[in-house]
């Protein structure tokens, strides 16, 4: 959703990521991609120094920039504070939370003009609409499908805050775990014991306070033919009480009944076992088992890699459909950043996984979406498919030539393969002269030196110090994921 932001502040957001995994960066190479001048950078890199402290933008005439972060530096940070920034999504925020009733009240809060706000909102529109609702300003509302509603606004929260204990209080968070334990109860009441992991707990707290926002002040946005469930919370008079003086919301059946149909769905099952009886009645539902089956098992075989938890893992696949209501990041997608992390350290297996997942969700609207967070699912519930694809890794042959002794070059050797996990294969060279290198390269990747006078056209030149730090290191995982992406 970077179009929601202005034409700047997507500018300066693309130039950090362009910078957040990169050494340094020219002037030249950043104002080529970006499409910039150079003198916009450099006005842009002033404005992003406060946006980004304790972090800060390095320069140099001869490298050009980089992003210095210390031990507390994490990429979504940025993305928060992009989003707390951003005139655009404060805006969504507040008319969610109905936080003003009038459009003056507002444009007094975000200290702009009325006239600002309607432009603001007439463009961001053209990109709302597309996720399945727009901003009404006579209404002071969001309008639209529900379902996206909350989807979005779920996520954007998660981006924003993090955790749901940044934006509601204890008492409140205490309430809403309450409820989310009884959502739970009723997606799964097979189960004999219910302990929610962090993640989906915060996901469960974010989501029905946004149900709850929804109810409150989005009351444009009908459900009908909710499906009814029993939730014994809502016997409970003191729960009920709290809720209601948390959120001042009525603790109905009919809002359980809302909070459970708006994460789940009635296409939810919670066995292998009922997912069997489906297909003996859809043939399209036979299709689906047979195709999460035969991935799975296909990984196994190629990985010799058994799957100990196969129904875990083929239900998050099978109900991912039924949990997914859009997209699935605001600006971060941290699910394709995951995939292109496995991917560029293990090759090309990941790829082939991708072929399968879409074959699997291909009939949904949101696929693009659902593929890159099955990838997640997978390595989360299989944890020793990583040990194996580690064991898979393809190797890099680098030759080492240092201004030192054979013997200090053949610990080095054992050092990188060892600090690498085995990804680099180091063989030290002899030579007499310069001009003798290039006849010793034919087996190898790249060469690893201290000498600045080595300069091979035909495979990259790696310089690193006598006792590796950790650049050297980054440096060094640089080449071997060009080298196996480019090959």
């Amino acid at each position: 959703m970077k179009t929601i932001l202005s034409s700047r502040t997507k500018r300066q957001l693309e130039l950090l990521e362009l910078i957040m995994d990169a050494d340094w960066v020219t002037f030249p190479a950043a104002s080529t991609m970006l499409n910039v001048p150079v003198k916009t950078l450099k006005s842009d890199i002033v404005e992003l120094e406060t946006l980004l402290a304790p972090a800060t933008i390095e320069t140099s005439k001869k490298y050009g920039l980089r992003l210095t972060t210390d031990l507390n530096f994490c990429k979504a940070t940025i993305y928060q504070k992009v989003l707390k920034n951003s005139i655009e999504f404060q805006l969504i925020e507040k008319i969610f939370l109905h936080n003003f009733s009038t459009i003056i009240d507002l444009a007094d809060n975000l200290y702009i003009s009325i006239s600002t706000i309607k432009r603001i909102v007439q463009r961001v529109n053209q990109q709302l609409q597309l996720e399945g609702f727009t901003i009404n300003l006579k209404k002071m509302q969001l309008i639209g499908d529900p379902h996206s509603i909350c989807n979005f606004m779920q996520r954007y929260f998660q981006e924003r805050y993090g955790v749901a204990e940044k934006l509601l209080t204890p008492a409140q968070l205490a309430s809403l775990d309450q409820v989310g334990l009884q959502i739970i109860k009723q997606a799964l009441p097979n189960r004999e014991s219910y302990t929610m992991y962090f993640s989906l707990l915060n996901r469960l707290r974010l989501y029905t306070y946004t149900v709850i926002n929804l109810l409150k002040y989005n009351n444009e946005n009908q459900l009908y033919e909710v499906p009814e469930k029993e939730f014994t919370i809502s016997t409970d008079t003191h729960a009920c009480n709290e809720f209601f003086t948390q959120f001042q919301l009525p603790l109905s059946p009919e809002a359980l009944n809302t909070f459970f149909y708006l994460f789940f769905s009635d296409n939810y099952v919670d066995s292998l076992e009922s997912v069997q009886k489906l297909t003996k009645q859809d043939h399209q539902e036979f299709l689906k088992y047979q195709k999460i089956t035969h991935l799975i098992r296909e990984i196994e075989k190629r990985m010799d890699c058994e799957c100990h938890n196969f129904e875990d893992i083929f239900l998050q696949f099978y109900n991912l459909e039924c949990v997914t209501h859009g997209r699935t990041y605001i600006l971060y997608d941290q699910n394709k950043e995951f995939f292109s992390g496995v991917k560029n350290l293990y090759g090309h297996l990941p790829m082939e996984i991708i072929h399968s997942l879409q074959a699997i969700f291909y009939l949904n609207p949101y696929k693009e979406y659902m593929v890159y967070e099955a990838i997640s699912m997978l390595f989360t519930y299989w944890p020793a498919l990583l040990d194996r694809l580690e064991a898979s890794t393809p190797t890099l042959h680098a030759c080492l030539l240092f201004d030192i002794g054979m013997e200090y070059m053949q610990m080095l050797s054992e050092r990188i393969s060892y600090y690498l996990r085995g990804r680099f294969s180091c063989t030290p060279i002899r030579v007499t002269t310069l001009a003798d290198i290039e006849k010793s390269l034919a087996d190898y990747d790249c060469i690893i030196t201290n000498i600045p006078e080595i300069q091979i056209d035909r495979i990259p030149t790696v310089m690193i110090p006598l006792i590796p730090d950790a650049k050297s290191f980054d440096k060094l995982m640089l080449v071997y994921e060009e080298h196996f992406n480019n090959g």
